[in-house]
């Protein structure tokens, strides 16, 4: 039997095969398109195999492709549940789209110097900021989660 191209139909010697991992196989190329298909992911190249109609166990890629789509589906649905829980009633000042809150984080207070920085960020202190950031443009916004913290470094 005579190998040929997955991608060109080629028809190849002993000297002109080239073989590429795509998906969970090997498949047999010829030297024009092994350059075009090598720089690809090995999913992608899958689908390109594929869908020539020429790849070799089309139906162990088949298998392999459902996998990957699968689990970015899966993947996809995941973040969706994430995003819904993490969703507020507050609308971007910029865009109107729904806040997702991701939570309180401390930012260190203080000026970075030459001399003594650590000393002098422990003695500033530090503050909690809850961040939301939009659904649509990705703006974040900053809210001080009690107003005590925000009052007292006032104070000070």
């Amino acid at each position: 039997m005579e190998d040929r191209c997955i991608f060109c139909g080629t028809t190849l010697g002993r000297l002109q095969k080239r073989k590429l991992h795509c998906g969970n196989t090997e498949q047999i190329l010829c030297k024009n398109c092994y350059p075009k298909y090598e720089p690809l992911s090995a999913v992608e190249r899958a689908e390109a195999a594929l869908k020539s109609g020429r790849a070799a166990d089309a139906a162990e890629l088949r298998k392999y492709l459902e996998n990957v789509w699968d689990a970015r589906k899966k993947k996809e649905e995941e973040k969706e549940v994430n995003n819904k829980k993490r969703t507020t009633d507050i609308e971007c000042l910029r865009c109107k789209g729904k806040m997702l809150e991701y939570g309180p984080v401390t930012f260190k207070l203080g000026e970075e110097t030459y001399f003594f920085s650590d000393l002098n960020r422990l003695a500033s202190g530090s503050l909690t900021m809850n961040i939301m950031r939009c659904e649509k443009c990705g703006k974040l916004e900053f809210y001080a989660p009690d107003s005590t913290e925000l009052d007292k470094l006032m104070d000070e």
